[in-house]
């Protein structure tokens, strides 16, 4: 038989124990991933493991966590890498580029050059409305990519038109792109002295897309400044970053000392040959 002051302690302690439950039930992580290859190359991992996040944030990584998760992800056979940034993409083309790179893992971008000042403020829209951060790079060319070449006219590379457009963005254009691949551009040099006065103007650097030039690229490269960026730096001969007998230029040797960025940027044709890779990487 339970007495009033036994019913009463009773009744408290169930209340008690409802009132903690859910905080003392609660799964100890937001999400666990079990079992994927986590690539991490700042922190030199590259290894089967699993990875716990609560609040939006990395928990554990451990060979086997073993634990309470609002939601478990089995990976097993599957990369798991930290959010992409593509520094070098043409996202900004269509409105429906950022979401289609944001579900290949690609979570900042960089357009590199896909409009140039005719289009400027329709790139920019869509890289303001991207979910993940973005930016771009104005083609020198003022049409932009065109498919009988940027600045197949030399007019086309209009210096004032570029200046007047990056300074209508500036919070979102971040440097100036120039194509100088023969058939391109009209006359690579000009075009390349045309792009580099507008980027110097506003402090911006200046990424070319090399390769097939018309002049050798150890003339062009020793046009670039500290910050500027060499783009399909794997390019294939005519024009390559190494000469027939498969030596480094010492102009591109000096360049990176000096500070210039060389970007691999496979690109899809013509902007990478496996044994120009081979001969590069041996030299």
């Amino acid at each position: 038989m339970v007495n009033r002051r036994q019913f009463v302690y009773s009744a408290t302690a169930s209340v008690i124990a409802l009132g903690r439950g859910p905080a003392a039930f609660a799964a100890e992580y937001d999400l666990i991933i079990k079992g994927g290859r986590i690539v991490d190359p700042s922190l030199h991992v590259n290894a089967i493991l699993d990875l716990a996040i609560t609040g939006g944030r990395i928990a554990s990584i451990d060979n086997n966590i073993d634990a309470d998760a609002v939601e478990v992800i089995d990976a097993t056979g599957k990369l798991v890498v930290p959010g992409l940034l593509d520094v070098h993409s043409h996202y900004a083309r269509d409105d429906e580029g950022p979401r289609i790179c944001l579900s290949d893992g690609v979570t900042g971008w960089v357009d590199a050059g896909s409009e140039g000042a005719d289009q400027i403020d329709d790139m920019v829209a869509i890289a303001r409305a991207a979910p993940q951060p973005a930016r771009v790079l104005l083609n020198i060319g003022r049409e932009g990519i065109l498919p009988n070449g940027d600045t197949h006219e030399l007019a086309l590379a209009d210096v004032e038109a570029a200046k007047a457009a990056i300074a209508r963005h500036r919070d979102y254009v971040i440097g100036v792109k120039a194509r100088l691949t023969e058939g391109v551009a009209a006359e690579d040099i000009e075009v390349l002295r045309r792009a580099q006065e507008v980027a110097t103007f506003f402090n911006l650097p200046l990424m070319i897309h090399m390769g097939q030039t018309a002049s050798p690229f150890s003339v062009l490269v020793e046009q670039l400044k500290p910050g500027d960026i060499v783009t399909h730096m794997l390019a294939p001969p005519p024009n390559a970053i190494i000469d027939n007998d498969g030596q480094i230029f010492p102009e591109v040797l000096a360049a990176r000392r000096r500070g210039v960025w060389f970007d691999v940027a496979n690109g899809r044709t013509g902007h990478l040959l496996w044994d120009t890779f081979d001969r590069i990487m041996d030299a």
